[in-house]
């Protein structure tokens, strides 16, 4: 089963899992109404419109841009409100407040009060039961990284299930779910809130400025890394940055995210992400890797890339268009780069071993080791 049934799962309640982190940070009020808002916006399109008035904090989110929008108040309990005070009369008088338009026309159509909250599952996976999403991890929505978060999980579990299904993959391959996510799920919940603190949501009136790092961070989501037995190291030392939230360096070391390079085939350009899909994607320098793999290929969904740095290549061959994929994957010729279908980099054999240049089977015994490590022994 996968719990995927919200910040107030019973499931994971029922479960009695630990969280971590902190509850009931700070409360807010969602508004959704209809107002034609381009007289004040449509010279400045955004997606946040942020109010900081003496008697509320609050924020306007483009939906259509037109007439939809939300409006998200603050901290509410901090400028004397209580959930209670959110009538549609009062709610009303507070929008042409914070839009600074005493008779602004306005349509609500709906008020719900909730309360942020920024802690995690101590443990994802409970027997057979995984959770994900809200019910893995509650966060501020400061940056917007709840539901990214919450399809990154299952994008992450979904390939794990269907290969213990299928029978290519051992069950121990499902406790990499938690290994890989949790640790990360409790990071981003981390920055979320530290977004909203810098923001003065937690506490008092004091107008709050978003500190650099918020709607900054690149390091954060396509620097994020894995660690567990579906990972096969290749010895390179993990890359040093001086804010990793902020900083990214795309890189194909085992753990890391695909990065993207352009390919080509046929006089028609593709990007690297685009040729992962729902299978293993082998990126091969050279053609050897292609035979390798042909009877692994027999029993665990796995294709192959085949890429060559020549300046013209035939069949299904692609060409690496200004030596751009052998630099940014850090493989020499005849070095492979093996893909999960997450996305994340699985293994990385960075350049033949001496005097195994020419060996097929010295590659197919490599890609059956790591194979092998990735799904727990069951595509040995």
């Amino acid at each position: 089963m996968i719990a995927a049934d919200g910040a107030q799962s019973r499931i994971r309640r029922a479960l009695g899992v630990t969280m971590l982190g902190k509850e009931n940070v700070y409360d807010s009020v969602n508004v959704l109404l209809e107002a034609d808002l381009r007289p004040w916006t449509e010279h400045r399109p955004s997606a946040l419109y942020f109010v900081e008035h003496p008697r509320i904090k609050a924020t306007f989110l483009t939906i259509d841009g037109v007439k939809r929008w939300g409006f998200l108040v603050n901290t509410f309990s901090a400028y004397g409100y209580t959930a209670a005070d959110f009538t549609p009369e009062r709610t009303l008088e507070l929008i042409r407040m914070a839009a600074g338009v005493p008779d602004l026309s306005v349509k609500i159509l709906g008020i719900v009060p909730w309360t942020a909250s920024a802690r995690g599952a101590e443990d994802y996976r409970h027997g057979r039961i995984f959770l994900a999403g809200d019910a893995a991890h509650e966060m501020p929505p400061t940056g917007g990284f709840g539901l990214n978060t919450g399809v990154q999980d299952v994008q992450n579990l979904a390939w794990k299930l269907a290969g213990v299904l299928q029978g290519w993959a051992a069950p121990a391959l499902l406790d990499t779910y938690d290994a890989e996510r949790q640790p990360l799920g409790r990071w981003i919940t981390e920055q979320s809130l530290a977004n909203s603190i810098s923001m003065g949501r937690l506490g008092g009136q004091t107008p709050g400025f978003a500190r650099p790092e918020f709607l900054n961070e690149q390091g954060m989501i396509f620097g994020a890394t894995y660690e567990s037995a579906a990972i096969v190291p290749d010895g390179t030392p993990a890359p040093m940055y001086a804010n990793p939230v902020t900083d990214y360096t795309p890189s194909a070391r085992p753990g890391g995210r695909a990065p993207h390079a352009w390919l080509e085939r046929g006089g028609t350009r593709v990007s690297t992400i685009d040729l992962v899909g729902r299978r293993f994607t082998l990126f091969a320098s050279g053609d050897a890797w292609r035979t390798a793999a042909a009877q692994l290929a027999t029993r665990l969904p796995l294709d192959v890339i085949t890429i060559d740095a020549g300046s013209s290549v035939a069949g299904d061959v692609f060409r690496d268009v200004d030596a751009a994929w052998h630099t940014l994957y850090g493989v020499e010729p005849g070095g492979a780069v093996l893909v999960r279908p997450d996305g994340h980099v699985a293994w990385r054999s960075l350049a033949p071993k001496a005097g195994a240049a020419e060996s097929t089977a010295a590659r197919a015994s490599a890609l059956r080791a790591a194979l092998g490590a990735i799904t727990g022994g069951a595509a040995r």
